[in-house]
């Protein structure tokens, strides 16, 4: 492993970490700035761009007072200017009448280096399992 695979990692993993602070803070520009323009998604919020996925995830944000979403495990394959990132995420949701909802996801994501920063290209979300 070099140097530049360490911090192309690093980078990487920093990618995830602004998605889940972004969408924890209901800020959609900073998620948007995870993705290239043209990425495409599939997941709980559908299957299609990730424009019409973001529309979406501003509609489902309303559902909810706060959420939490805490990024674990990942593993990286990298190869160049592209990489293949699968990351544990349990997402902590807490809903209007204070119930709360767990939900354990893995973000499988092909991501590109456009210069010197990586965005998610494509994403699938795969739910393990939720609880109420």
């Amino acid at each position: 492993m070099t140097l530049q695979d360490l911090i192309d990692r690093a980078a990487i993993h920093d990618v995830l970490l602004r998605y889940a602070r972004g969408v924890d803070r209901r800020d959609l520009t900073v998620v948007a700035a995870c993705f290239t323009p043209d990425a495409a998604y599939q997941g709980a919020l559908g299957a299609g761009t990730i424009a019409e996925a973001l529309a979406r995830l501003g509609e489902a944000m309303a559902r909810y007072t706060s959420t939490l979403h805490v990024i674990g495990n990942q593993t990286i394959e990298l190869e160049g200017d592209a990489a293949h990132s699968e990351t544990y995420c349990l997402a902590h949701h807490v809903l209007a009448d204070g119930r709360h909802r767990e939900v354990a996801v893995r973000y499988l994501d092909d991501l590109v280096r456009d210069r010197d920063t990586w965005r998610i290209r494509r994403r699938v979300v795969a739910r393990e399992w939720e609880r109420d």
